[in-house]
């Protein structure tokens, strides 16, 4: 009988071959996730969410809203604790980047303002700066405030 093919069940993404580092490891596969169009939620905000699987189980969300001066701003980006460092807050922004853009706004703005239970404040701008946005001032919180122009 043939043993199982294990290099399916690496995590996605990461390096999966058979060797002393990986025998006898067995990691879940990551989940898919698919983010959904936005939804309005009153007030000119929309919501966009990453679902597990394409069910309706929510791993994480982001609201989008007009900012002035053809910008949009994102806000309230969440993802819950189990779906964390697999992706689900970069789908996020690039769903809410690219809803913005179809939306005729000219940029993103955001406040790089972290949750009390998760990431640093230096590896949320880090993440940020990854999906092209530059820090453009500060909050009257004291968080940096940064922009991507399309």
């Amino acid at each position: 009988m043939k043993p199982p093919n294990r290099i399916a069940q690496f995590k996605a993404g990461a390096p999966a071959r058979p060797g002393p580092a990986n025998r006898g490891i067995t990691r879940p596969a990551s989940p898919r996730y698919a983010v959904q169009p936005p939804v309005p939620l009153g007030n000119q905000n929309q919501q966009i969410r990453a679902t597990l699987n394409g069910s309706r189980q929510v791993a994480g969300s982001v609201d989008i809203r007009a900012a002035g001066g053809g910008k949009a701003f994102i806000a309230n980006l969440k993802v819950d604790q189990q779906h964390r460092r697999r992706g689900v807050a970069h789908q996020l922004i690039d769903a809410a980047v690219a809803a913005a853009r179809r939306q005729g706004f000219n940029a993103a703005t955001l406040e790089a303002r972290p949750s009390d239970s998760g990431i640093t404040p230096q590896a949320l701008v880090a993440m940020y700066r990854r999906q092209g946005f530059k820090n453009v001032g500060r909050s009257q919180r004291g968080n940096p405030i940064m922009e991507r122009k399309f």
